[in-house]
């Protein structure tokens, strides 16, 4: 029973890891002015 809940949580964590970035991320990579992204 523990393997099998370690299992999930470790499958969530890798999905969410590789997961595929939304637009939003994209723009936000792609503007050539990434400071505003730092929090500066």
């Amino acid at each position: 029973m523990e393997f099998l809940i370690i299992l999930i949580v470790l499958v969530f964590i890798i999905f969410y890891l590789i997961r595929p970035t939304s637009k939003e991320e994209l723009k936000r990579f792609k503007k050539k002015d990434n400071w505003s992204n730092m929090g500066f």
